[in-house]
């Protein structure tokens, strides 16, 4: 009798132990997942948030005007300028002089440029120089172009207007430039000349392929080539 009595009190006690046990770690697991929802929701928040410092600013109805080192950052991106106009509905910000723009995959400077901030699309014009990062460092490539637009996730471009590309000793020209970023293939179109050193490669259209795992281009359409052997 008291031996089942015993068995009996040590089976109660085992269960309440183990609804102990089971109801925290159920807590651990709701404070758990309440703190990853938590820390999403914060990292939604920032990627969605712009802070901007300037100098002097003006309030008007539709727009704000900045002047004086303005210093403009979202997420990994930070863009400088001298002088801009932000249009507040549109999430626009027009912005001129002495631009200079550092992102994840390079830099860029222009004399002039607009960007969508909740699109992360940037446009710049008049005299742009991109320096733009790839995998291998020693062969970043560098654009000169009179527009170049900057846009999606994968940051690719398109560059038009006297488009001059210095990449690993070779100089592409072309009026227009398209760069894949994730097949980090840049399609050069129009007028499309290869020089290196003396020799030359012209076409009306070429492919260059920049990725580590692939090396080399393409020319199709008309092509021409000079060979200098000495």
């Amino acid at each position: 009798m008291i031996i089942e009595t015993m068995t009996k009190n040590g089976g109660i006690k085992m269960i309440k132990k183990c609804c102990w046990l089971t109801t925290i770690v159920l807590l651990t697991i709701i404070l758990m997942v309440g703190n990853i929802i938590v820390l999403a929701q914060e990292e939604q928040e920032e990627s969605n948030t712009v802070y901007i410092n300037a100098e002097h600013l003006e309030y008007e109805d539709e727009k704000t005007i900045l002047s004086g080192k303005i210093n403009i950052k979202k997420n990994e991106t930070v863009i400088q300028a001298a002088r801009g106009e932000l249009f507040r509905e549109e999430n626009r910000m027009e912005l001129e002089e002495e631009i200079n723009v550092d992102y994840p995959d390079g830099n860029v400077k222009a004399k002039r440029m607009s960007a969508l901030l909740d699109a992360e699309e940037y446009v710049f014009e008049n005299s742009v120089v991109l320096k733009y990062l790839l995998e291998e460092e020693e062969n970043d490539m560098v654009l000169n172009s009179d527009y170049l637009k900057i846009f999606g996730d994968n940051n690719s471009f398109n560059a038009k207007n006297n488009v001059v590309i210095d990449y690993d000793n070779k100089i592409f020209k072309g009026d227009n430039a398209d760069y894949n970023g994730d097949e980090e293939i840049l399609y050069l179109t129009g007028n499309v000349l290869i020089e290196e050193g003396e020799d030359w490669v012209k076409s009306d259209e070429a492919k260059f392929f920049l990725g580590s795992d692939e090396k080399g281009y393409t020319a199709d359409g008309n092509v021409e080539i000079k060979i200098n052997l000495d």
